[in-house]
């Protein structure tokens, strides 16, 4: 009996054990529905046009999206996202590397009523901090907006750019 009970504490504590070690998972629904290509058009602030083509997969056996970005000619802007869960904080965070040579992390409290708000502080010399946000918008089930925004206090919003996307 005493050995029987010690094996089942000990499958008990490793069952805990593996269960901790996989965190959280990703928003199943956001997985669902961003998977797959989207093309896009939008503008900047100043209003000159803006296109996008986007591809979301799952990768690392789908603990992340990997989240491909490149706009369409005359912009250059290209980047590759990771989208995952943080297993320490269990937010949903992104990570932004672009053939600008940036790189830069993001964090969010999750896909919230067909919304995505991905926010980064970034301190700066001065003693204050710029905020950069990217919102992303379900309008329908072929379709959502991404803004990319900045604020120097977290609640004005000032718009950089946005493209609307329609799923390819």
């Amino acid at each position: 009996m005493k050995t029987l009970l010690t094996t089942l504490l000990l499958c008990f504590g490793l069952s805990v054990t593996m269960k901790a070690q996989t965190g959280k998972q990703l928003p199943t629904e956001m997985v669902q529905f961003f998977l797959g290509n989207w093309t896009g058009e939008g503008a900047f602030a100043s209003g000159k046009k803006i296109a996008a083509d986007l591809s979301f997969k799952l990768s690392l056996d789908s603990a992340w999206i990997m989240y491909e970005h490149t706009d369409k000619a005359p912009n250059r802007y290209k980047a590759l996202s990771m989208w995952g869960v943080d297993k320490q904080t269990g937010q949903l965070t992104d990570y932004i590397f672009d053939n600008f040579q940036g790189h830069r992390q993001f964090f969010a409290d999750g896909w919230q009523e067909g919304k995505l708000t991905l926010t980064r502080q970034i301190p700066r010399p001065t003693n204050n901090v710029l905020y950069e946000r990217f919102r992303y918008e379900k309008l329908s089930s072929q379709s959502f907006k991404m803004s990319y925004e900045t604020s120097t206090d977290a609640d004005t919003w000032k718009l950089v750019d946005y493209l609307t996307f329609t799923r390819k």
